[in-house]
């Protein structure tokens, strides 16, 4: 369905309030009102009943009423001398008399500006009968208020200056037909003439017009078949019914356009057939007052009843819109948590989508209010406002001003104040609804909790820098003693490994240096972390082939696989190649071979490399406690571990900096296992074409068994 474009035009309304108009502009305006009318009174009397001296609609009022609401009061007197001229150059068309026109004139003019005043009193902004309140303003003042004047003044003219003394009956039937008469005219055409005339997207105007047009050629076909038809009897009488699934579609999807133009269409064949003694309402024996009234009572409410259903059917997708455009809103703020980049993304959003000024300050270190976006207003009004913000007793508040109707609304959280924002309607005279004071509220509380978390997300950043920069102090200072103990152990053993009596001693300075090796090991992984975080990790490539660097791997841990029991088996396709890193492979491989170790003792590990398309892949197999399904995603994060570490130690830090320096080459890693079941690491890293290397040497094939006997 079509999206309705009548509904806040704010700044269309602003534009014409105080738009500067040549006074040559204004006297061709009133010339062409003066123009108007008098075609619409001539037309008028195709609505006139036999015998009846007063037209069914009166289509010069909606006309002037609609010429009135758009118009700025200041004009109203040229226009006014328009609408007198026309009734009086026209009086001996129609047989009225001179005495008379005088008191039609005033009677049409004080219609029009009673209506028009009260209704621009009671609204604010242009008049589109987007929102029910306006078809209700219309009803009241423009078909039951303001035809009280006309029709008492005119048939008071009448009865005092008529060719004839008028009886009580005929003056009551006068007053009632002139009245309705006055009221039908505000209610149809000026409906018709505001939303035809309200701004539209030129990407809409073709496809809507070609719509409504299609849709009012096959309900004048349907409507000339029910009113047309001589006195129906039965069911025939239902007839009309046929009419009304083209007139909801048109008020459906079309809104107040559709509806206004819909009624009128109904309206002129309904009138036309029924004057002539056709269909439901010109039935032989109904007397002619009768057939007036029962259509004019069917055409208004045809016309009221399609503009609410249309203006309740806007108001629903007005609301839609609001909490789209919210919702929207919490996305952009939810996307980054820099203020200064969300915050002219919300103002765009809204203005003048919704609003046609917008905007919002952020709370500085010394309390001071800074404007961070804004949009649709001057730097003068956006000082005011932040005044105004600052005054506020509540925490949001509407009010009026000379830029129009606004609402502040404080950002806070937990009352500390972070900030403000202003949401401004230029042009209007009227408090802002509620439902707009709530969504300033709403939106406020979306700008809170980003400001909040930005915040909070600002404080977790300093302490995980704190965090790092102890770790890597802290790395530093611990490799410098523990280099000092490893060399001070080696030359301890060199002496001792001469005496045949010191092998007890020996064997426990051998257990002392796996620890210093294994805390060393753990002061490079912290410093690695370090070079992670300031992206320091830097590369040194060089062609390798993955066979052989596997092999001096597992050679270098044979001593660590004797002592927990676990036989190697090796499956290595040859010339494997690439442009690697060694020592960042050797750390990688490392890790995963110590973890197997770990979790898998007295187990089997086995360990293939193989080539797919230009992707090396390296897997490493073990048969341990396996990894559980809940802890298979989050085993590379940083610190991160799948059992407790009292039962097995370490730092969390071996997987996480194995997939770092496995992406960092350009590939991936990736787990597959079961609890109890051991577990399975695919690393594939891209392989490049560097055998020329090799060339001149025979490569060897790393699918024997090694000579270590802990080794199969």
């Amino acid at each position: 369905m079509h999206t309705f474009i009548s509904e806040d035009n704010s700044m269309a309304y602003l534009g014409r309030g105080k738009a500067r108009v040549l006074p040559g502009e204004v006297w061709w305006r009133a010339l062409l009102l003066f123009a108007a009318f008098c075609g619409l009174k001539s037309l008028s009397y195709f609505f006139l009943f036999p015998g009846m001296a007063a037209s069914s609609v009166w289509l010069p009022g909606g006309l002037t009423l609609a010429v009135f609401l758009r118009e700025d009061p200041r004009r109203w007197p040229l226009y006014l001398v328009a609408v007198f001229s026309a009734e009086s150059v026209l009086v001996h068309l129609h047989g009225d008399t001179w005495s008379t026109v005088p008191f039609f004139a005033l009677a049409n003019c004080l219609r029009t500006v009673v209506g028009a005043g009260l209704m621009r009193r009671w609204l604010d902004g242009p008049v589109t009968f987007s929102r029910p309140r306006e078809v209700v303003a219309l009803l009241i003042a423009g078909g039951l208020l303001s035809p009280l004047l006309s029709a008492t003044l005119g048939m008071g003219a009448v009865a005092l200056f008529g060719p004839a003394p008028l009886s009580r009956e005929a003056f009551a039937q006068g007053w009632l037909g002139w009245y309705l008469s006055d009221g039908l005219g505000g209610i149809l055409v000026a409906p018709l003439l505001l939303t035809w005339a309200a701004r539209r997207p030129w990407t809409w105007r073709f496809r809507e017009d070609v719509e409504l047009l299609g849709t009012m050629v096959l309900l004048a076909l349907v409507a000339h078949a029910a009113f047309g038809g001589p006195a129906p009897r039965g069911i025939a009488l239902s007839m009309p019914y046929l009419c009304l699934p083209f007139v909801l579609w048109s008020t459906l999807r079309l809104g107040p356009r559709g509806a206004a133009t819909a009624t009128m269409v109904l309206g002129s064949f309904a009138v036309w057939h029924t004057a002539a003694g056709r269909g439901p309402f010109g039935v032989m024996d109904a007397t002619i007052p009768e057939r007036v009234l029962s259509v004019q009572l069917f055409l208004a409410v045809a016309g009221l009843s399609t503009l609410i259903l249309a203006a309740l059917v806007c108001d629903r997708r007005r609301v839609e819109r609001e909490q789209r455009l919210l919702a929207e809103s919490g996305a952009v703020l939810a996307e980054s948590l820099n203020p200064q980049e969300t915050l002219p993304r919300v103002a765009r959003l809204l203005a003048p989508e919704l609003f046609s000024g917008f905007v919002v300050w952020l709370a500085d270190e010394d309390g001071r209010l800074v404007p961070a976006a804004r949009t649709g207003l001057s730097r003068e009004v956006e000082e005011r406002l932040r005044e105004a913000l600052r005054s506020l007793a509540r925490p949001s508040e509407r009010q009026l001003g000379p830029e129009g109707a606004c609402v502040l609304a404080r950002i806070q959280h937990r009352g500390r104040l972070l900030g403000g924002l202003a949401l401004v309607q230029a042009g209007h005279t009227h408090l802002v609804r509620l439902r707009s004071l709530a969504f300033a509220e709403d939106l406020a509380h979306h700008c809170a909790l980003a400001l909040e978390n930005a915040r909070l997300l600002g404080q977790f950043q300093a302490a995980v820098h704190i965090r790092d920069e102890f770790i890597t102090v802290a790395a530093h200072e611990l490799r410098t003693p523990l280099t000092a103990l490893k060399l001070q152990l080696q030359s301890l053993q060199r002496p001792l490994r001469q005496s045949p009596d010191a092998e007890p001693l020996l064997a426990r300075l051998h257990s002392v240096s796996r620890q210093v090796s294994r805390l060393g090991r753990l002061v490079e992984s912290l410093l690695d972390v370090g070079r992670l975080n300031t992206g320091r990790l830097q590369l040194e490539r060089e062609p390798l082939e993955l066979g052989g660097l596997v092999q001096d791997v597992v050679e270098r841990f044979s001593e660590d696989l004797g002592r927990a029991g676990c036989a190697v088996s090796l499956s290595l396709q040859p010339h494997v190649t690439g442009l690697w890193d060694r020592n960042r492979l050797e750390q990688a491989l490392s890790h995963l071979l110590g973890n197997a170790v770990k979790f898998g003792a007295g187990r089997p590990i086995g360990i293939q490399v193989e080539q797919g398309g230009d992707m090396a892949r390296l897997i490493v197999e073990d048969q341990g406690i396996g990894v559980s399904p809940e802890a298979l995603g989050r085993i590379f994060g940083r610190f991160e571990r799948a059992v407790p570490s009292r039962e097995y130690g370490g730092l969390g830090l071996g997987l996480f900096l194995t997939r770092q320096i496995v992406e960092a080459h350009g590939g991936t890693i990736q787990v597959t296992s079961q609890p109890g079941e051991g577990a399975t690491f695919v690393l594939e890293l891209p392989a490049s074409s560097v055998g020329s290397y090799l060339s001149g040497t025979s490569a060897p094939s790393w699918s024997r068994p090694v000579a270590d006997p802990h080794l199969t």
